[in-house]
């Protein structure tokens, strides 16, 4: 071989290997080719890719975005609106721990709700009777004032005082007058005088409309037909009770007719509507929901009335004026739509015979269900 360069002297270069590359050690300063490919739990100074996606309890350097968004401070929406007042650094001021609402039982409701109402009604049924029996014995004393000792004349004055009708009208109208003047002071002072600014608003605003008063009125007929139609139905499968209630009507109101509407299209509807839908609607709304308090209210109003007829056919417009009286907040509503039911009776007597029959009945009362119906639903509460 050709040594002329020296190539193959016989004198080797010493060549000194390289130390073989450790890999970095956890906390010293990678080389650049490590520190690009290495996951963000290694090193000290990871490389910007991975802070930016890092979740801030990993590394020192907290990337600015997680700094300003805490996971306690401020969570996400659907998480914060979620979340118990307990955690995180805004939270509502702790409140005091509210008692639950006692609901009341069976037997709560049975002697809170409807014995409490029957007492209520009995004692306006017992300031009518009182009256009656108070104006009975001076008619009485006046009697005995005339033949002193004479028991015989004064008891058959007596019973002829009372089957007189002049006298029974007037004293229908005296005792139902005392009836609706301790009937207002009571509603007023229990119900009445504790309306706020809002019920007011309320009334004016949604009740007091023209689309209610139609409602009101074409309801009404359509209801005073159907109480014709069951006093026919009681005709017709009692003829005998049907009789001795015309009687009773006759004695009670055939007198002065004057101070018989008085009595029954005016001062009645006060009495019964403060009374009914004033003290006892209210007293079973506290107990009952507004459908169960108005059929409740309903039949006590038929049994208020003391007769079977009565009884019966009121129990429409009862649940009737309970509805009213409960989407209004008010019973003023209630004793203008009484008030126009009993008045009817008056307009009835003008009309012919016919509009009394069961036939004229059928015909008229669908046709005011379907004018309140379509009303109603162009009705905002």
């Amino acid at each position: 071989m050709d040594d002329k360069n020296g190539v193959f002297s016989g004198q080797y270069e010493t060549y000194q290997q390289a130390p073989p590359v450790q890999p970095p050690q956890y906390g010293q300063q990678m080389p650049p080719q490590y520190g690009q490919q290495m996951p963000p739990q290694y090193g000290q100074q990871m490389p910007p890719q991975y802070g930016q996606q890092m979740p801030p309890q990993y590394g020192q350097q907290i990337p600015q975005q997680y700094q300003q968004q805490s996971y306690t401070q401020q969570m996400p929406p659907q998480y914060g609106q979620q979340m118990p007042p307990q955690y995180g650094q805004q939270m509502s001021p702790v409140q005091p721990p509210q008692k639950l609402e006692n609901r009341p039982g069976i037997a709560g409701k049975v002697f809170n709700g409807i014995l409490v109402s029957f007492v209520i009604m009995g004692l306006f049924i017992g300031i009518q009777f009182v009256t009656a029996i108070v104006m009975m014995i001076a008619s009485a004393m006046q009697y005995a004032l005339e033949a002193p000792g004479d028991v015989a004349y004064v008891t058959r004055m007596l019973t002829e005082t009372i089957q007189d009708g002049e006298f029974m009208t007037n004293l229908t109208v005296i005792a139902t007058a005392i009836s609706a003047v301790f009937a207002v002071f009571f509603y007023w002072l229990l119900w009445g005088r504790k309306k706020t600014a809002e019920d007011k608003q309320y009334f004016r605003e949604k009740v007091l409309r023209g689309k209610n008063v139609v409602m009101l009125c074409v309801g009404t007929v359509g209801l005073y037909f159907v109480s014709i139609l069951i006093s026919d139905m009681i005709g017709i499968i009692s003829p005998e009770t049907m009789k001795e209630y015309n009687e009773m009507m006759d004695i009670a109101l055939g007198g002065n007719i004057f101070m018989a509407i008085i009595a029954a299209v005016v001062l009645a509807p006060i009495s019964e509507e403060c009374i009914m839908r004033g003290m006892i609607f209210r007293n079973l709304q506290k107990y009952f929901s507004v459908p169960a308090a108005i059929v409740i209210q309903a039949i006590m109003f038929g049994i208020f009335h003391m007769n079977w007829v009565q009884g019966l056919y009121v129990l429409p417009i009862g649940a009737a004026l309970g509805f009213v009286a409960a989407k209004s907040k008010s019973v003023f509503p209630s004793i203008c739509m009484h008030m126009f039911y009993n008045f009817m009776s008056v307009v009835l007597a003008i009309l012919p015979e016919f509009c009394q029959t069961i036939v004229f009945c059928i015909i008229v009362i669908p046709v005011c269900a379907a004018v309140v119906w379509a009303v109603y639903k162009h009705v905002e509460y």
